[in-house]
């Protein structure tokens, strides 16, 4: 599952994660968190290579660079105190460079909202705003508009397209996600939104491995695609089964896991012959 934000890489294999504050405890289990996720590497059925790898300065995640091939992603994260601040992220896909900025905003410590430019050669490609949803203390919605300069109009900018997040709980972990992108058109023409919809479960006990990772950065992870886990970071377990619906086609996935002593797991294979490997620092 991938978003379609302008600088999405062509992979997006990656639909697993959690985040917490690391300072904070594991809600699912009920005992403080003593690693951090230092990288992910993983191999699809189409045998292309993807390898995230997290870096952390005094226990905070700073950096997250994504490969896949030859295509790089790197978002660098800022802080004031404990709080991320602001991410500028760098995408690198066949040979075009794109540079996104993107301003956190906070009501009461909550993440409300984002507003970002994406640049290419000094120009402004978007200018996006994003609005955070919650129901309780879950995320419930998530909404990121892009919006591109008005060729009538310039220095106006227009909606270009919408990506949107909706989710559904059971329990702490996520039972539906469905994501929805939807593009600007002008009558007559109409274009159809593009609906990716996952339902999730049979959800293990134990501790998903982005479950260090913050809770702000995941959810910005997949409109502004920092990481490739995307919202399913707000679940505390880890899903065996997930079906992928899109375009009146289903896919159903069993995913199985190896754990090490503490509970994290160190692989995930699917029956879609996907597989990942995690490591872990201290």
């Amino acid at each position: 599952m991938a978003s379609c934000s302008p600088n999405q890489d062509d992979n997006g294999d990656f639909l697993y994660g959690i985040d917490y504050d690391p300072t904070t405890t594991d809600p699912g289990s009920g005992s403080e968190t003593t690693k951090l996720l230092e990288k992910v590497s993983g191999v699809d059925s189409d045998g292309e290579s993807t390898t995230v790898t997290y870096t952390y300065t005094d226990k905070k995640l700073t950096s997250v660079k994504t490969e896949v091939g030859t295509d790089t992603e790197t978002a660098l994260l800022t802080y004031s105190n404990d709080v991320i601040t602001h991410m500028d992220i760098t995408n690198v896909e066949s040979g075009d460079t794109k540079l996104t900025k993107v301003d956190l905003l906070y009501n009461s410590g909550k993440l409300v909202g984002a507003n970002g430019t994406t640049e290419s050669g000094g120009a402004v490609l978007y200018k996006s705003t994003t609005n955070v949803t919650y129901v309780g203390d879950k995320v419930s919605k998530v909404v990121t508009s892009m919006n591109t300069e008005d060729p009538d109009n310039p220095g106006q900018y227009i909606l270009s397209f919408e990506v949107t997040s909706d989710l559904t709980y059971t329990g702490n972990n996520i039972s539906v996600w469905k994501l929805t992108t939807t593009t600007a058109s002008t009558p007559p023409i109409v274009i159809p939104p593009i609906v990716i919809e996952s339902e999730l479960s049979n959800y293990d006990s134990n501790k998903n491995p982005f479950g260090t990772l913050p809770l702000a950065y995941n959810i910005l992870s997949t409109h502004y695609n920092t990481s490739n886990q995307g919202m399913l970071g707000l679940s505390t377990n880890n899903y065996r089964s997930v079906k992928v619906t899109t375009m009146g086609f289903s896919q159903p996935l069993n995913m199985t896991y190896t754990y090490d002593a503490d509970g994290y797991p160190i692989t995930m294979l699917s029956s879609g012959g996907d597989k990942l490997n995690f490591q872990y620092t201290k």
